[in-house]
């Protein structure tokens, strides 16, 4: 362990505690920090060294060095990236409790009677979560078309308009486990008619599907169409129509298809490369890099579904990023790989700190449409 992470170690978890406190900590419980906040904070105290690892290792390591000092506790879930890192972070109390008021129950949707015995003794997570629930339910949401969790949390969370309570709203539903409603799984997915999706893995070898939750052939065409994101993954196959030139649809992983398209070259049936992802610096980030990557070895080149762009600067709201703002010049490198008529918009959002996440085109709307079908040409 060296001195320099221990003084990160130390600035994190000072960091840690303002963006706490700012939110109504007070030391006396343990408060969950999610893994978004916890990099932006890490952004705030982090100055780059030459001999510095990548800024993944850099988070893993100081966290590491809190978990051995007992300042927070990590959750066993990952993020799934390269180098991995929880998907968030418990501050441990550091004061004695104290007895708070227990807000005003809201009145209930007939669906959600049974919460009322459970509402003195829920934390205000699930309180923020059971009202939005009871929100949308109230407000006779069309709930014929099954769709998938993080599509249905994104429609029910950012409705709420709260940025503090639900940084990611498609996520706000990945680790509710307690109380009544979360943690009947059955339950929940049956009252927000939706269905879970586990992740698509790739397999290295592009062309062999393993299973139906591995790199998706759907056709014979030549093309392969690459979705950051697992639902969105699973709402394009859904919604795919019956005529197209698509050979292969997969799920980009994250920052893993930098790497993995590389596995492209073991297919000569791949000619076409279309990505579709979120608008933000991660999101933009990894087709540039794909591209680069793709260029340097002979591959495709790694071009916008330009059409479901479209649709999702034409359906997706603004939400603030779990990545830092980004610079005017930066925001345009990363922009201009994107069609020229999105272009000024995504490097507004880049410069402001802020994205659109591609769950907004959703299965319920891309069911809906036929404009992004040009993408499967």
């Amino acid at each position: 362990m060296t001195r320099r992470i221990e003084q990160l170690a130390d600035k994190l978890y000072q960091e840690l505690v303002s963006w706490a406190t700012k939110r109504n900590w007070a030391g006396t419980t343990r408060r969950e920090v999610p893994i978004d906040d916890v990099r932006r904070c890490f952004n705030t105290v982090y100055q780059r060294r030459e001999e510095d690892s990548g800024i993944a290792v850099m988070i893993r390591d100081s966290l590491a060095v809190l978990i051995e000092r007992e300042r927070i506790a990590p959750v066993k879930a990952t993020d799934r990236e390269i180098v991995t890192l929880p998907l968030k972070i418990k501050l441990i109390p550091t004061a004695a409790p104290t007895t708070k008021a227990v807000p005003a129950m809201p009145r209930w949707h007939r669906l959600l009677y049974d919460l009322e015995g459970s509402w003195p003794m829920a934390g205000s997570r699930q309180r923020a979560c059971y009202l939005a629930i009871n929100t949308w339910l109230l407000s006779n949401p069309d709930r014929t078309t099954l769709v998938p969790l993080r599509e249905r949390a994104l429609e029910i969370f950012s409705a709420s308009g709260d940025e503090e309570t639900f940084p990611s709203p498609e996520k706000a539903l990945d680790d509710v486990r307690k109380g009544p409603l979360f943690s009947d799984q059955e339950r929940l997915l049956d009252l927000l008619h939706a269905t879970a999706t586990p992740p698509p893995l790739l397999s290295k070898q592009v062309l062999e599907e393993l299973n139906e939750n591995h790199l998706k052939r759907v056709g014979d065409g030549d093309l392969l169409l690459v979705v950051e994101n697992s639902a969105t993954w699973w709402s394009v196959v859904k919604a795919l129509p019956a005529s197209h030139n698509v050979g292969h649809v997969a799920w980009g992983l994250g920052g893993s298809f930098v790497s993995s398209v590389r596995s492209i070259t073991e297919s000569r049936e791949i000619r076409r490369i279309r990505y579709f992802g979120d608008v933000d610096s991660s999101g933009l980030r990894i087709p540039v890099s794909a591209k680069r990557t793709a260029q340097a070895t002979g591959l495709p080149p790694v071009r916008p579904a330009t059409h479901l762009y479209a649709e999702l600067f034409t359906v997706g709201r603004s939400w603030r990023a779990g990545d830092m703002a980004v610079s005017e010049d930066r925001a345009a490198e990363l922009s201009n790989w994107l069609p020229g008529e999105h272009r000024e918009i995504a490097t507004n959002l880049l410069v402001q700190g802020r994205r659109i996440a591609q769950e907004w085109v959703g299965y319920q709307h891309l069911s809906r449409t036929q404009r992004w079908h040009a993408d499967l040409i």
